[in-house]
C-alpha cells in the first residue's frame, strides 16, 4: 500500500503546482486519486473500511461544495479535499483536516504579506515551463492551462487575496502519507 500512498502524494503535488500556477486544479488529478484509492483499497482494505472512507469523502464533498457556494474556496479545492479525504480514513481524518487548516492559515498570512512577489515568481515559473515543456509529451496538457489569462492573487475589484488552497491540501496529504508509511 505504500506505493499507492506515494502515488497519492505525487498526485497531490501535481494538484498543488497547478493550483499555485493557474488557480485551477485539473479534474483528472482528482479522478486519478479516487481511482488509485479504489485500486489499492480493493487489494489491501476490507469492504467496511472502503465504505467508511467513501461516506467520509461524500460528507467532505457536501461540506466543501457548501463552502464553494459561499465563495470560501474554489470547486477544484472542494473536489481535491474530498478525493484526499478518501485516503485519510476514519482514524486520521481530523488530523488531515487540522493539518490542512493550519497550513491554509500560514498560506493566507504568507499571501497577505507577499502576494505581489509571489505573482512575479508565478509568472517566471510559467515562462520557464512554457519553454521547458514546449517539445515534451506534457505540452498538450500544460498548454490548455498556460493559455489562460494570468490571474493575479489579488482581485483588482475587491482587493481580496486569492489563495491556492490546493497547496495547503497537499500539505495535509503529506501528513497522511507520512502517518500511513512511517506510522508516526
Amino acid at each position: 500500500m505504500q506505493t499507492f500512498y506515494i502515488i497519492f502524494s505525487l498526485l497531490a503535488c501535481c494538484a498543488a503546482v497547478f493550483d499555485f500556477l493557474f488557480f485551477r486544479i485539473p479534474n483528472i488529478i482528482c479522478i486519478l486519486m479516487v481511482l488509485c484509492f479504489f485500486m489499492g483499497g480493493a487489494i489491501f482494505y476490507p469492504l467496511e473500511s472502503i465504505t467508511e472512507a467513501v461516506l467520509l469523502a461524500s460528507g467532505t464533498l457536501i461540506v466543501s461544495f457548501l463552502l464553494y457556494a459561499v465563495r470560501v474556496f474554489g470547486a477544484g479545492d472542494a473536489k481535491l479535499l474530498a478525493a484526499s479525504a478518501l485516503w485519510s480514513e476514519n482514524s486520521n481524518f481530523l488530523l488531515f483536516i487540522l493539518a490542512t487548516s493550519i497550513l491554509g492559515c500560514f498560506l493566507g498570512i504568507f499571501y497577505l504579506k507577499w502576494s505581489d512577489e509571489i505573482d512575479k515568481i508565478r509568472l517566471k515559473i510559467n515562462i520557464f515551463l512554457t519553454k521547458f515543456l514546449q517539445d515534451g509529451i506534457l505540452w498538450t496538457f500544460y498548454k490548455r492551462y498556460q493559455e489562460l489569462p494570468f490571474k493575479e492573487s489579488r482581485s483588482p475589484e475587491s482587493k481580496k487575496v486569492i489563495l491556492p488552497y490546493g497547496v495547503a491540501i497537499c500539505g495535509g496529504c503529506f501528513v497522511i502519507t507520512y502517518i500511513k508509511i512511517w506510522g508516526a
